[in-house]
């Protein structure tokens, strides 16, 4: 019987007469809000929310469980259920906000008897939970303990293992899906390599294989979420013919790998894997999509694969002709920083159910997939994603429009080691809208440390494949680069700031004829810049020969005078 059996059994014996205490056990628990109590004096929502933080980590430090909110335990039959009117969204945040580490409950409403009532979650935590005080209870029978030092050390020791897919599963071999392991040994006849092998072997000895059982064959729960039908929906598959609009939904209660191939092909229908094409100079044709498929792949893999099982939430895919988003429950894992999820080296939140995954071609243990999720939106002409974590989940945001005809065809004739190389897409990307690129804008595009990102963006201006070159000299303290001239012109409409030079050209030299000099100061308020953007236009102009600065005046500062040059007033 599992947990969730066990709520929904013990309400049936209390709707027929049974007292509530009697059914608590090692892993379910009776609360009654205070708010309900006539007589209470105090603060409610306070008690309520003291009562739960420790029943929460009573749970979190024993079995895991569940609490149910609005029955009192003291009480038999329905006279038994009254209810509470408490915002589940406030209860978990206050929870998540009152432990350390933060705990996420799962929280579903019910009602009995006219009365609402809040079944919530508790997984047994990855490590010791505490309040903010540092005290830890644990659950034993019916009551919650304080935990003494000896016990604390011995439950952190026991937890070293975090991941919540390598754990035991309440089911067992029997529950696994006939149709899901047929599913499974489809994918692996697939593959190219050995593990091909692996779809001939007897039903046990293919679990064991694959890591979906321990070594006396009891179910992992990584085994559970691939082979076993959820008892709950997974995955929402939302399509709207406008941003904003209307979404017809599809929702999936699927195990992972067949949850995994059927998003696919849902998204592979709904994308339009040809908005434009463009003739490249080997005579084909490269096709243009609105959503690069290789990027929100990826993006739907790690929402599946790297999400929190911990709660029941839904993977949301949200697909309209101008955006596709992909929203994953569970934050980021501890340790991964949101401004470095670039440069991070992988941190799989679920190491087991990735490596099961792994043995059937569905995810690489070694994968990269932000950087992949970048690179594959970016070389189909599009924006890059956006990626917005939080406490409770991870949404990722594409967003597509008329494709970048030029930028793609010029990534296309690149040689593969600079068509892969996620550095070079994204600085070209920076270099097509901005004339320059410095050292701290660098750092932050590849989310690397200045000196790192100095030292990349300088291999990338070095032959034989140089695409960029120094524009202040190495011993600079203040480095900047630029495209090179080729790579310039190989980019072709796709460097839009040049477009921008040549509108303010006009109006720069305007406002010469008029007042006879200009300023860096000028220039910002012209356009609209800041001091370094409004210097790098006056030096294009100067390079272009339509400015000189002023030779009867100062040489550097904010008072430099920018005067027509001779040759272009000789041209005009």
């Amino acid at each position: 019987m599992t947990k969730l059996d066990e709520v929904a059994r013990a309400l049936d014996a209390l709707e027929r007469g049974a007292t509530a205490a009697d059914l608590e056990s090692q892993t379910l628990d009776f609360k009654r809000d205070p708010a309900t109590v006539a007589e209470f004096r105090g603060n409610p929502r306070a008690q309520l929310i003291d009562e739960l933080t420790t029943a929460v980590i009573c749970f979190a430090n024993a079995d895991g469980g569940h609490i149910v909110l609005g029955v009192d335990d003291k009480s038999s039959g329905p006279e038994a259920f009254t209810g509470t009117s408490a915002d589940r969204n406030d209860l978990r945040a206050r929870l998540h906000h009152n432990t350390t580490p933060p705990v996420t409950v799962d929280i579903r409403e019910e009602h009995r008897h006219e009365h609402r009532i809040l079944v919530i979650r508790v997984v047994e935590g990855l490590d010791l939970v505490t309040n903010s005080k540092g005290v830890a209870h644990q659950r034993r029978g019916t009551d919650c303990h304080p935990m003494s030092e000896a016990a604390r050390r011995h439950l952190g020791y026991t937890r070293r293992n975090p991941d919540f897919t390598a754990r035991r599963s309440e089911r067992g071999p029997k529950d696994v899906s006939s149709d899901a392991l047929d599913h499974v040994r489809d994918l692996l006849r697939r593959l190219p390599d050995l593990r091909r092998q692996l779809a001939d072997l007897h039903d046990d000895d293919l679990l064991r294989s694959l890591g979906a059982v321990d070594g006396q064959g009891n179910l992992l729960v990584a085994g559970e979420l691939v082979l076993c039908p959820p008892d709950h929906d997974t995955v929402d598959f939302l399509t709207r013919p406008a941003p904003g609009a209307e979404p017809s939904t599809r929702r999936l209660r699927l195990p992972v790998a067949q949850a995994l191939t059927t998003v696919m092909g849902l998204i592979n229908t709904a994308i339009n894997p040809e908005v434009t094409s463009i003739p490249l100079p080997t005579g084909q044709e490269l096709a243009l999509p609105d959503f690069s498929p290789l990027a929100v792949e990826e993006a739907v893999t790690n929402a599946l694969v790297h999400r929190d099982y911990g709660v029941r939430d839904r993977v949301v895919i949200d697909h309209s002709a101008t955006t596709l988003t992909v929203h994953s429950p569970g934050s980021l894992p501890y340790g991964v920083d949101p401004d470095r999820l670039l440069s991070t080296v992988s941190t799989p939140r679920n190491p087991q159910l990735m490596s099961l995954l792994q043995q059937l071609g569905l995810a690489e243990r070694t994968s990269r997939g932000i950087d992949r999720m970048f690179r594959e939106q970016i070389r189909v002409g599009q924006t890059q994603p956006v990626i917005e974590p939080d406490d409770y989940s991870v949404t990722v945001r594409f967003s597509t429009g008329a494709p970048n005809r030029a930028f793609a065809r010029f990534l296309a004739t690149l040689p593969p080691e600079l068509r892969e190389n996620v550095d070079a897409i994204l600085l070209l990307d920076h270099l097509c809208r901005r004339p320059s690129l410095s050292a701290d804008e660098a750092a932050r595009i590849l989310q690397v440390p200045v000196d790192e990102a100095s030292h990349r963006v300088d291999t990338l201006s070095t032959a034989p494949h140089a695409l960029f070159e120094r524009s202040s000299s190495p011993s600079s303290r203040k480095a900047a680069w630029r495209l090179l001239p080729l790579t310039a012109a190989g980019l072709g409409t796709a460097v839009t700031h040049r477009t921008k030079a040549d509108q303010a050209r006009r109006r720069v030299e305007a406002h010469l004829d008029e007042y006879g000099w200009i300023t860096n100061k000028t220039i910002r308020n012209m356009f609209d810049l800041d001091v370094q953007q409004a210097r790098q236009l006056l030096a294009d102009l100067r390079d272009a020969g339509v400015v000189m600065k002023d030779p009867a005046g100062p040489e550097r500062g904010p008072t430099v005078r920018w005067l027509i040059a001779k040759k272009s007033r000789r041209r005009r």
